[in-house]
């Protein structure tokens, strides 16, 4: 997976060392190159905090909606609701973390 931006970066978890594997393997976040335990999107640090709220995120990625589709299944991802199709040819789906919160993510449709 492709991740470009994501917002909010601070992700609400009941157990932040399973959220954070969750958001590396995944979504294939990079590691801070001065701190390989700290994730970043966008030259930005994702932080995970101890909670039991959940929270909707918004992540865009630069992959096509099938090869998307696939990623996630190879990670035994389930779509929680059928794809939208937003503006300038993009597509969204959404899927659960594994602490509970709601990630859409909008990615390009397949040509």
């Amino acid at each position: 997976m492709k991740p470009r931006k994501m917002r909010p970066k601070i992700i609400p978890s009941q157990d932040p060392d399973r959220a954070y594997r969750f958001y590396r393997d995944v979504f294939e976040f990079l590691r801070d190159p001065k701190d390989q335990t700290t994730l970043i999107v966008d030259k930005k640090a994702i932080k995970f905090e101890k909670s039991n709220q959940k929270q909707q995120i918004e992540l865009i990625v630069r992959d096509h909606l099938s090869e998307l589709r696939q990623h996630l299944a190879n990670n035994f991802i389930e779509e929680i609701e059928p794809v939208q199709k937003a503006f300038n040819n993009k597509a969204v789906l959404k899927i659960k973390d594994s602490e509970g919160n709601t990630v859409q993510i909008e990615c390009n449709q397949d040509k």
